[in-house]
């Protein structure tokens, strides 16, 4: 069935044909914007590639690197004039090579462009996508508000998977920790989301709360990109939700392959080119299916605030991921158990605290200052317990020289 699937999508980009050629595209921007350090990223799904004698229409999508200012918005209707590029794969400090043209092309991306000209023809009057990233920057804006640096731009991380400006070198000490996951928005992120809005909406009849439940994790996933791993977690959650419903048992393992199986059929590519989807999945695995076996290692640990939970929970997890994270990055985090095991029982807390905190930096700056203390705290303590385990010169074992 993938086999067919990926026969079914298999295509000749039209416009590789114009590589290293100066052309005209029309099309629009979607999804939402990357905004790195230096430079903000468009995903451009081109409607019609305009020649000298000729206009070649076509729905594939190209990546145009541009400067901050002026600013454009999702669903915008652009004009872009520029040469086009391959995207080139690269390696990591380690030499291991990162597939970039199947990951780019996964996402029918098969080109690229920099620095291009760029002219807005149409701004549509209304934009859902658009709307909604507009609520997200908004709280990230007032969240830096009241938040100093990096502590803010670490929860807006945590709770909606930005790392704008979080920087390079601070990402790469979170990679060395092996604590990277709760800054892209793994599936992690997401379960703790989705029970945190059950229990919000447990007070309301069923049926009331299982539709707003399934409403809210939609838009949930819509503000922080709808990669493959958040619509994985979403079905999932979907699953639960109608299963409470329908009184039905929840067989976690089931609903974890009927999602997936899902994912894969509508772009089977993220079975071989996703990364953060195959990660999130084997953790997912080892967390439903590892975490009873190793506990019976490990009752020597308290299960006062979840200490025995989270350290079985942080085991099993890193146990599934650890031979596909070694082959993809050539290292191995010796001291991603013991950070994980450390930081991961204030995750919760921090998100809704942080959240609230945003909240009332809304309604007054002077309140939201307040409120932002407690969360700042303990953002503050996981940036010390980076810092701390990164300066270890064993924190990472290089499996290649």
């Amino acid at each position: 069935m993938t086999l067919w699937r990926i026969n079914s999508l298999e295509h000749e980009p039209q416009i590789s044909y114009f590589i290293d050629q100066k052309i005209e595209i029309h099309g629009e921007i979607s999804g939402e914007i990357d905004i790195r350090a230096f430079n903000s990223r468009l995903k451009i799904k081109i409607s019609k590639i305009i020649l000298k004698d000729a206009v070649i229409k076509t729905d594939e999508n190209i990546l145009a690197v541009t400067n901050h200012f002026p600013e454009y918005k999702t669903g915008d209707k652009i004009k872009v004039t520029g040469k086009i590029q391959l995207p080139e794969n690269f390696k990591n400090e380690n030499g291991i090579e990162f597939d970039y043209i199947n990951y780019l092309a996964k996402d029918n991306v098969y080109s690229s462009t920099y620095y291009p000209k760029i002219e807005l023809i149409k701004r549509p009057y209304f934009n859902l996508n658009r709307s909604i990233f507009l609520i997200k920057n908004s709280f990230l804006e007032e969240v830096q508000k009241i938040m100093p640096s990096p502590e803010s731009e670490l929860l807006g991380g945590i709770l909606l998977g930005t790392k704008r400006s979080l920087g390079r070198d601070l990402e790469e000490k979170f990679r060395e920790v092996g604590l990277i996951h709760i800054v892209v928005l793994s599936g992690y992120n997401i379960t703790i989301i989705a029970e945190a809005i059950f229990r919000v909406l447990g007070f309301l009849p069923r049926i009331a709360s299982a539709s707003l439940g399934i409403f809210s994790v939609i838009i949930f996933s819509i503000m922080v990109g709808s990669g493959a791993t958040v619509i994985r977690s979403t079905i999932m959650t979907i699953l639960a939700l109608v299963s409470r419903l329908s009184n039905q048992n929840y067989n976690v393992n089931r609903a974890l392959f009927i999602s997936g199986s899902l994912r894969v059929f509508h772009n089977p590519e993220i079975l071989l080119h996703d990364p953060s989807f195959q990660l999130s999945f084997l953790a997912t695995i080892g967390l439903i299916n590892f975490s009873d076996f190793v506990k019976r290692f490990i009752k020597f640990l308290p299960k006062k605030f979840e200490i025995r939970e989270i350290t079985s929970a942080t085991l099993s997890t890193q146990i599934a991921v650890l031979p596909f994270l070694a082959k993809m990055t050539g290292e191995i985090s010796i001291v991603a158990p013991i950070v994980n095991i450390v930081t991961l029982q204030v995750i919760p807390v921090t998100m809704l605290l942080g959240f609230i905190a945003g909240l009332a930096s809304f309604l007054n700056q002077t309140l939201g200052l307040i409120f932002a203390y407690p969360p700042y705290l303990f953002l503050h303590y996981i940036l010390v317990i980076v810092e701390f385990f990164s300066k270890f010169s064993f924190a990472t074992f290089k499996l290649v020289s």
